[in-house]
């Protein structure tokens, strides 16, 4: 979604039904755009954290009642050291994203997940990313294809001080033959705060556009942090996912709720959800990222009772 908003009066929303098909040429009306104002800090968060228990809540972010349906779950916080030896401080987080259209026959083209740390308490140590998985450049569904072009150009004799054509022609023909390459990418990178400190990893998920087949359906990512103290802490997300119609929309602008921040307290048990043995709290560097990270882009079930 883009920053510019429209003015509009508070509580006012609309969708693709308020469009005629004159604009649009598509039946979409599930796609839902809320205009009002933001009030009171908190006031409009879509998810927050529960009074009760407000530490690390389980759903990160639920988008799942407009045409895209995205969806954060937390799986693995676990508290404890990088390095027994060092003393220094860490902690393990595993997030699984979910990716769905919601009607059959359309996909989702590209998605823009950001999750950035900082310190509870003005004036602390946010805490650093100190590695994560996936990393880097990924690719997946690699496909590839020759394509060839022709060029040619006609070319006749001429006796030129008669003015007479001879009537012998010919064409000169060249015939390119390439191979194009494209996949489905997940690139990685790392979001730095004013002092160039790595506080955010940022995700970024695109089909490949030759096939058109969306991306995944599911991303888990891990994250190890490094922090300076015992204080609590706290991360934002940010999720940013486009369907393939968007190109025929109208542009729509407007301001959409934001999730209440996901507070972590160092002082809370790991959790065991993903491994039942635990972790190694003491030494959470050795941990390996990488086989905790997964990426799936649909699940066949075979051998169904029915």
């Amino acid at each position: 979604m883009d920053s510019e908003t429209t003015h509009a009066a508070p509580g006012l929303f609309f969708g693709l039904d308020d469009v005629s098909d004159d604009d649009l040429d598509l039946d979409e009306t599930s796609c839902t755009i809320g205009l009002n104002n933001t009030g009171e800090d908190g006031s409009a968060y879509r998810i927050r954290n529960n009074p009760a228990n407000r530490f690390q809540r389980e759903t990160v972010t639920d988008q799942t009642k407009g045409a895209i349906q995205v969806r954060c779950k937390s799986r693995e916080v676990v508290h404890g050291c990088l390095d027994a030896s060092t003393g220094e401080l860490g902690t393990l987080l595993v997030y699984d994203f979910t990716f769905n259209a919601a009607k059959l026959g359309r996909r989702i083209v590209s998605a823009d997940i950001t999750l950035n740390f900082s310190a509870s308490i003005p004036g602390m140590a946010s805490p650093t990313v100190h590695s994560f998985a996936p990393s880097g450049r990924c690719i997946l569904q690699p496909t590839s294809r020759d394509e060839s072009s022709t060029q040619g150009t006609d070319i006749s004799a001429n006796a030129g001080q008669l003015g007479i054509t001879i009537g012998t022609a010919w064409k000169w023909e060249k015939t390119i033959t390439q191979t194009t390459s494209d996949a489905t990418e997940l690139r990685v990178f790392t979001k730095c705060n004013d002092f160039g400190d790595e506080v955010g990893v940022n995700w970024v998920l695109h089909e490949n556009r030759t096939v058109k087949s969306g991306i995944p359906s599911f991303l888990r990512t891990a994250i190890l942090l490094k922090r300076e103290d015992v204080q609590e802490f706290e991360a934002t997300i940010n999720v940013v996912a486009e369907p393939d119609w968007k190109s025929q929309l109208r542009r729509l602008f407007g301001s959409k709720d934001e999730d209440e921040p996901i507070l972590f307290n160092p002082g809370q048990p790991p959790t065991k959800n993903l491994r039942p043995e635990g972790y190694d709290v003491e030494n959470l560097s050795k941990e390996s990222l990488a086989e905790l990270a997964d990426v799936t882009f649909y699940t066949k079930i075979e051998g169904a009772v029915k």
